[in-house]
């Protein structure tokens, strides 16, 4: 198997969820090895790129953040590098006017679209894999974080709020093939609604409603036109772990499980299992791998259901 990248680019805009602030999007092809790297052009040219890597994450509070040696940075990146994670796309270049990326509907979804309408093409290079060799557990207080040796990548997340609507909940789920494009990319971020006042306040969330995130209280879900699945929450902290695992640079096969866990905690896995040093190893992929791992046998008809949603919420 080989690395992929976008045919055509595309553009999008929309506001952050944190800042509320309107940026601009566009996404473009790029050459074998260059990775995920964002690019802001509203920085000097010399200090403007940010490498898509664990190791740039600085913050993780409700969010990823991504800086460069200069300070400059990128925010709300997970749901955009689940999208190119679950479609397979392992180089492209993303410019930005600001520092956060739109929060759309609050998935994956309208990213997803755009990135099967543009096209994904090999490159001449072979992919490479983080296989799992050994199992690796980070603890933060009652959150957990694994990863542990298998055959195809899953991911394997619980979740538990007493006394809302949202419960207990929990999902294993191989992410291979088209899974992510037909099962999780439209799944969208959620809060507690006793905490909109608080972060608002704080100067989070200044971008958020109804619109772009379900509302959780005691007995309710708050969600536009409501709840695309009954666990659409579970799904969306899938989502997440999708694109702060696909940091690592190439694909894991492997799976990961996390109990209660977010994006500080499965940062936190990766630094400490390069710290470790015998948790991956880099091989190069063969064809046996293609229904190991995401991105790969997505059909004509998983394209035809996505255009068939509504995306309003984007220009």
């Amino acid at each position: 198997m080989y690395q992929k990248t976008l045919k055509s680019s595309f553009s999008l805009s929309g506001k952050g969820l944190h800042t509320g602030n309107k940026v601009n999007m566009a996404v473009y092809p790029a050459p074998v090895d260059h990775g995920i790297v964002f690019k802001r052009t509203d920085k000097p040219l010399s200090k403007s790129l940010i490498k898509a890597s664990f190791q740039n994450v600085t913050e993780t509070f409700l969010r990823t953040e991504l800086s460069n040696e200069f300070g400059i940075c990128v925010t709300t990146a997970e749901h955009l590098l689940a999208a190119l994670a679950g479609t397979g796309v392992q180089n492209a270049l993303i410019e930005l006017n600001s520092k956060e990326i739109p929060i759309l509907d609050g998935s994956s979804l309208a990213f997803v679209k755009k990135i099967l309408k543009a096209g994904i093409v090999e490159q001449d290079k072979v992919l490479t894999l983080f296989e799992v060799i050994s199992p690796f557990r980070v603890e933060n207080g009652n959150s957990w974080a694994e990863v542990k040796p298998a055959n195809k990548f899953t991911i394997d997340f619980e979740i538990e709020w007493p006394d809302t609507a949202v419960g207990k909940q929990s999902l294993d789920l191989p992410i291979v093939n088209g899974t992510f494009v037909r099962e999780l990319c439209d799944s969208r971020t959620f809060c507690k609604k006793g905490d909109v006042a608080s972060l608002k306040d704080k100067g989070f969330a200044l971008g958020g409603g109804i619109e772009n995130a379900i509302v959780v209280d005691r007995y309710s879900f708050f969600a536009s036109n409501g709840l695309r699945y009954k666990d659409e929450c579970i799904r969306h902290k899938i989502l997440d772990a999708l694109g702060d695992l696909s940091l690592l640079g190439s694909p894991i096969l492997g799976k990961f499980t996390s109990y209660a866990g977010g994006h500080k905690l499965t940062n936190l896995l990766l630094r400490e299992a390069f710290k470790k040093g015998d948790v991956f190893r880099l091989k190069n992929s063969s064809i046996e791998d293609k229904d190991k791992l995401p991105g790969f046998d997505i059909s004509r008809d998983d394209l035809e259901r996505l255009q068939s949603t509504p995306t309003e919420f984007y220009e």
